[in-house]
């Protein structure tokens, strides 16, 4: 007939968090990569779309255009802008190309053979709707 048996027994969880804490410290490495690496991408990508549509009476604009990442770990800024490269003198006027850059980019009203007003703010704006998504598969890149 049944009967009743008790087993005793323990459970046993040994854990080294010692692999598991490398590991991590290479997911975060890979990620700071990743960012970095993610930033530098956006920035180069909107500097190329907008000496697009930087006006070039001289060239003197789309020479002075620069990037600069700033940053570590995990936190790094991208620059994107005019009036960089050692500040070039439009050949023209005399002028270093941040002495007039904002006031070509702001004027709606100036007619340029070749390039627009807003040849930087129309980029941004541009490449912000997917800038979330390529980070993600910048970062995911790294992860692999």
């Amino acid at each position: 007939m049944g009967g009743v048996f008790i087993m005793a027994f323990k459970a046993r969880l040994d854990m080294n968090f010692d692999g598991f804490e490398a590991s991590l410290r290479t997911a975060i490495d890979r990620v700071d990569r990743g960012t970095k690496k993610a930033t530098i991408n956006a920035c180069e990508e909107i500097l190329e779309e907008s000496l697009k549509q930087v006006p070039r009476d001289t060239e003197t604009l789309a020479k002075s255009g620069y990037i600069e990442i700033k940053g570590a770990y995990k936190n790094f800024t991208g620059e994107v802008g005019y009036g960089g490269n050692g500040d070039p003198i439009n050949p023209k006027t005399g002028e270093p190309a941040s002495s007039y850059a904002l006031i070509v980019h702001e004027d709606l009203t100036a007619e340029h053979p070749v390039g627009k007003a807003k040849f930087l703010e129309d980029p941004v704006r541009e490449y912000a709707n997917k800038f979330k998504r390529n980070v993600v598969s910048v970062i995911n890149e790294e992860l692999k």
